[in-house]
């Protein structure tokens, strides 16, 4: 008989404002193991909402894939993103480049705050943007893809603490928004490493940006 799963809801997990990336690491893995470290087992998930949306909440979800402190960002068919990969979330912004290059640079302005941990809150960066939702409708809801982007780079830090895994995530983002070129662009989703991404962006005259050490 398949044993069932436990799922056990934690506390909600809050990070906002300018907060540096090794902070935010400390309080997002404090909160599991003051969740977690007497309830641990084989079908035991653990569930934090860490995000609100007007459809409802954001979760994470423990255990990850490599079973450590890593987490899973919970996407749902209703977000518009498939199963959330990094890939998929790249090519709804290429969607919304193509639907309003204008008004794209506003958006990845609001991206690079969030990479560059001045601004965690990406509600206050929807209000500094106002009309910025109005301006796509193809994909997912801004709101939605900009909150699942802020817990995939905060994924990215715990699992690359001595790597750049945020930068490679910004990085492979950018690039598949400004690829021109569909053939170059199947080789360069599938890059796995900083320096074969690097080389797909030099092809486009793009600069690799490095986050900001906070």
């Amino acid at each position: 008989m398949k044993k069932q799963k436990i799922i056990i809801r934690g506390k909600p997990i809050k990070i906002k404002g300018s907060l540096a990336r090794h902070k935010i690491v400390r309080k997002v893995i404090n909160a599991f193991i003051e969740t977690e470290y007497d309830k641990k087992g084989k079908g035991v998930i653990f569930r934090y909402p860490v995000e609100n949306l007007k459809s409802g909440q954001l979760f994470i979800v423990r255990p990850g894939l490599k079973k450590n402190f890593d987490f899973k960002v919970e996407v749902t068919k209703k977000m518009k993103l498939g199963e959330g990969s990094h890939k998929e979330i790249a090519l709804d912004l290429r969607k919304k480049k193509q639907e309003n290059k204008r008004k794209f640079d506003d958006l990845l302005k609001t991206i690079t705050e969030i990479y560059h941990c001045s601004e965690n809150n990406v509600d206050k960066l929807l209000r500094k943007y106002p009309n910025l939702q109005k301006e796509f409708r193809r994909g997912a809801d801004l709101e939605v893809i900009l909150k699942i982007i802020k817990w995939l780079f905060i994924m990215e830090d715990i699992i690359y603490w001595d790597t750049e895994g945020r930068a490679f995530l910004y990085n492979f983002l950018i690039y598949g928004a400004n690829e021109t070129n569909k053939t170059r662009l199947k080789k360069g989703l599938a890059a796995r490493d900083p320096a074969r991404l690097q080389s797909f962006m030099k092809k486009i005259n793009t600069e690799w940006l490095p986050s900001k050490i906070k």
